[in-house]
């Protein structure tokens, strides 16, 4: 970890939150480049690891200049990008030099989804209601379906292994011409209702999901108490486990195998675009 040089591009919010974690696990050698430090030129091929956390729409932009480089592993801040086309752009680019690409897509490394996924294995759901609002921060480079929702879109991936499918977003907004918050509601193919609700100005912070067997037995998530409380009413606490992010972290220095990553993002980007 002395040795291994990190490029951490861009310092906001999640930069911050990154460098502080790279930092805990031991990596030492950490170069952070932001817009804002005017120091973009230090980009080179001389780091082992690239880290991507600027804007939405600066995504293809930074990965482009990476795509020029070999062997490297980069990690993306999620969303990747805002079409289909355009990630399978960056993937073609970065693959043609043997770089591998790694979305955090934090929530398939929660090991309270994991316990999730295995408890309703062989149980028919009816219905899915997973609910991320929060009174701010508002981005202002992508919306709160991309921002938010993506992440429930993730888990539920994650949980119930599904193919792609069509999904209807009704975007709603609670102030003029601003756009903060969603509610999604779709039915997937064997009858279960999924519904997501996101904001980013809601009085209450809510993340609580739930998920509805035909039997009625609710299994809820509560990723703020890091728990998840069974249909036998047993609250199994997950708040003592390595967290999601350190997980991912771990996963993308050690693995060389990001494809369920990549058909994710494929997936991802596919049902929030179409």
């Amino acid at each position: 970890m002395n040795k291994e040089k990190i490029c951490l591009i861009g310092y906001g919010y999640w930069g911050k939150i990154l460098h502080k974690n790279l930092t805990n696990l031991g990596y030492k050698q950490i170069t952070i480049v932001d817009e804002v430090l005017d120091n973009l030129n230090e980009i080179n091929e001389n780091f082992d690891y690239y880290f991507v956390v600027t804007p939405f729409t600066t995504h293809k932009k930074v990965l482009n200049q990476l795509s020029k480089y070999r062997n490297k592993k980069i990690w993306c801040e999620k969303p990747l990008a805002e079409s289909f086309k355009d990630i399978d752009d960056i993937y073609k680019k970065l693959e043609s030099k043997n770089n591998k690409l790694f979305v955090d897509w934090v929530y398939t490394h929660n090991t309270a989804i994991d316990f999730i996924k295995e408890t309703l294995k062989g149980k028919k759901i009816k219905q899915a209601v997973l609910n991320r609002t929060n009174d701010g921060p508002v981005r202002f480079d992508c919306n709160s379906i991309w921002d938010l929702s993506s992440h429930d879109v993730s888990i539920i991936y994650k949980i119930f292994e599904l193919d792609n499918f069509k999904v209807n977003w009704d975007e709603f907004t609670l102030k003029t011409n601003e756009k903060f918050g969603s509610n999604i509601s779709w039915s997937y193919k064997d009858g279960m209702q999924i519904i997501i609700n996101s904001s980013w100005q809601h009085q209450h912070k809510n993340r609580v999901s739930l998920f509805i067997t035909e039997q009625d037995e609710i299994i809820a998530f509560d990723d703020i108490a890091k728990t998840v409380t069974t249909g036998d009413g047993k609250v199994h606490d997950f708040s003592h486990d390595t967290s999601p992010l350190e997980l991912a972290l771990d996963f993308f220095f050690t693995s060389n195998d990001f494809n369920y990553n990549k058909n994710l993002t494929y997936k991802i980007t596919k049902t929030i675009t179409e």
